[in-house]
């Protein structure tokens, strides 16, 4: 060993690497081979497994833990007050700019929310959003979140404005759509 590197003195600490074949070859254009058989059989499977129909209004497919759908507001369970308070944390963390948060003060006979404020107006403009989520993470009363609905499509860029009203509502199992034409 010293002698193919005589600048090394001490052969006993030096490991030898055992290396891979040299590209190139009969045996590299084998392993190119196999490699290309092995991510070939993936899709000749799924060739000759014949289609897979799904009938979209009828049967729908279950959406991940983690998707991130359609926004809603939420009330505390034991009151009926609105958890949102107006602090537009959540018009301040969107990157698309699409919530906008009008805040007025609570009157103490008729409470809105259990904060000294409450959001007089709470929109998003759906056609904006990019449903990343930041502002169910922004949110400290976690006042909003986004749930597993995806029928959002409509034919009216302005009836994809959710106001607050909208967002507080339950969320209806198909949302109505008006035609085309109406």
């Amino acid at each position: 060993m010293s002698q193919e590197f005589p600048y090394l003195k001490d052969a006993e600490d030096v490991v030898a690497v055992q290396r891979g074949p040299e590209p190139g070859g009969v045996a590299g254009a084998y392993r190119a081979f196999g490699e290309t058989l092995r991510g070939l059989k993936t899709t000749m499977a799924q060739v000759f497994a014949g289609p897979i129909t799904i009938q979209y209004p009828e049967e729908k497919t279950p959406v991940y833990p983690r998707f991130r759908g359609r926004h809603k507001l939420h009330r505390f369970e034991d009151t009926g007050l609105e958890k949102c308070v107006g602090c537009s944390l959540c018009a301040a963390a969107c990157p698309a700019d699409c919530i906008r948060v009008v805040a007025a003060e609570n009157d103490p006979v008729d409470r809105v929310s259990a904060g000294e404020r409450y959001a007089a107006v709470y929109e998003i403009n759906l056609a904006r959003c990019i449903f990343c989520g930041y502002c169910e993470v922004a949110c400290p009363f976690d006042a909003i979140t986004m749930g597993h609905e995806y029928e959002m499509a409509d034919y009216n860029r302005g009836d994809l404005i959710f106001t607050k009203e909208m967002l507080l509502a339950e969320s209806l199992e198909q949302t109505p759509l008006r035609r085309e034409g109406e």
